[in-house]
């Protein structure tokens, strides 16, 4: 029961803050309707890496969130993916190449 207070109000325990303080953004430190480019992917689990890859994600591919509740909506490229929070953490995001 505790643990989903945390989880619910997002402004508490620095999430975003410390991504942004330390340089390295996620794609679960985006806004919605915020573009980035993909950075890198750095999954704990080789699968994942490999499902990501298959779905579009890579390096350099265009990325923007679309929603943030009740789960996490990105668009890669015409690709329309919904991503848990700990996967969407895995994907390194930097300013987007669109001018």
């Amino acid at each position: 029961m505790f643990g989903r207070r945390s989880r619910w109000r997002r402004g508490w325990g620095g999430g975003r803050r410390a991504a942004r303080a330390g340089g390295a953004r996620t794609v679960a430190d985006l806004a919605p309707a915020e573009k980035a480019a993909v950075l890198g992917l750095a999954p704990a689990a080789p699968r994942d890496l490999n499902k990501l890859m298959a779905l579009g994600v890579l390096p350099g591919a265009p990325l923007t969130l679309l929603q943030r509740s009740p789960s996490l909506v990105v668009q890669v490229g015409e690709t329309v993916l919904a991503l848990d929070e700990k996967i969407a953490r895995t994907i390194l995001v930097g300013p987007s190449l669109e001018g």
